[in-house]
């Protein structure tokens, strides 16, 4: 469980969450409040993602201000310095950091114009897409899209039960959920349940026989993060989730 109450004092403070489950993938949660700044220098091996949880902070990015506030994504540009700037009430933040290996740095070699600029997005934009393992019920949306960051995606999804995701299978990648405000689904991988509540991160391993499912009277709600082994894997993205056209 991610704890997200704020702090009497004046502070930054990273925390990593499920240190070592994901292979090449760090995922920490940042809290700032007061004056206190995170400043990040360059990196030639990862590649950096905010996802912002509770209040608002300002990330600086080549002179330019981005706001970061709740369900707000930023895509750092690939080895670039920011500094991240809470709001007088602070902030919490995700940073999801994908270790590159050489065919991803080849990929961003490859072209460059994508990979140094800032890609960012708040919640009310997302793209909604639709997907067979998933009711009509839900409302899916896109977050982080295919090709922005080597072989990383994020979407979110909701509804209200009765409904479920169907049982399925990724045999080529790993995947995370967070459950958002509300939450509380019965996810089962390889006929394991857990209850995943507000707050909360859960792992789905590599290729277990996953579903989720949510009670009458109860949300479903939670942020997917994939992470593919390979680029060939990031395919799947395009096979299996269809963006409505706006």
């Amino acid at each position: 469980m991610i704890d997200l109450k704020q702090e009497p004092d004046d502070l930054v403070r990273e925390s990593e969450v499920l240190p070592g489950e994901i292979e090449a993938v760090q995922i920490g949660l940042l809290t700032l409040k007061g004056e206190k700044e995170i400043n990040e220098t360059p990196g030639m091996d990862y590649y950096d993602v905010l996802f912002g949880l509770d209040g608002k902070a300002m990330a600086k990015i080549k002179n330019r201000s981005f706001m970061l506030k709740t369900g707000t994504i930023i895509k750092i540009p690939f080895n670039e310095q920011y500094v991240i700037q809470p709001s007088d009430h602070g902030a919490h933040l995700i940073r999801i950091r994908r270790v590159l290996d050489s065919v991803d740095l080849d990929v961003i070699t490859k072209n460059k114009k994508e990979h140094s600029s800032v890609f960012t997005r708040a919640f009310e934009d997302y793209p909604v897409y639709t997907e067979d393992i998933k009711s009509s019920k839900s409302t899916n949306r896109m977050i982080l899209p295919e090709g922005k960051v080597p072989r990383f995606c994020m979407g979110v999804v909701e509804t209200e039960g009765p409904d479920t995701v169907a049982e399925h299978e990724h045999p080529m990648l790993d995947q995370l959920f967070f459950g958002l405000k509300g939450c509380r689904c019965t996810c089962t991988a390889d006929g394991i349940s857990r209850v995943l509540t507000e707050n909360m991160m859960l792992h789905i391993p590599l290729g277990s026989k996953h579903s989720v499912s949510v009670a009458d009277g109860e949300k479903l709600a939670y942020i997917w993060f994939d992470f593919f082994l390979t680029l060939e894997g990031q395919k799947y993205m395009d096979e299996q989730h269809r963006l409505n056209d706006k």
